[in-house]
């Protein structure tokens, strides 16, 4: 990815007549991985904490997985894990959204 690390979805291009088009996304990729291994009398999940944006690192500290449900602010004893990886804010609105519905 070329250019600024915000979300425009192409580069600047130009028409036959000469003109430049440009084209603006609002939505990125914020990256991220989990992963998810589950047995017979056991679940673990694990994702990253980074989040990007193009080549550019946003911050190290954001989480991809939540505890839904349970007590308190913590959500202490909490029996469901949300795991989300790209957008940012989709994730974050569907964790709020999910934790507000089971609580």
């Amino acid at each position: 990815m070329s250019g600024p690390g915000y979300s425009f979805a192409h580069a600047p291009t130009t028409t036959p007549s000469g003109l430049r088009q440009h084209s603006f996304y609002p939505y990125t990729d914020n990256g991220g991985s989990t992963l998810g291994i589950a047995g017979d009398t056991f679940t673990i999940l694990a994702g990253d904490t980074r989040s990007t944006s193009g080549y550019n690192i946003n911050s190290r500290h954001v989480p991809k997985l939540f505890r839904i449900g349970g007590d308190g602010p913590e959500n202490k004893n909490s029996t469901i894990v949300l795991s989300v990886c790209g957008f940012a804010a989709d994730g974050n609105a569907l964790k709020e959204r999910l934790d507000t519905i089971v609580k």
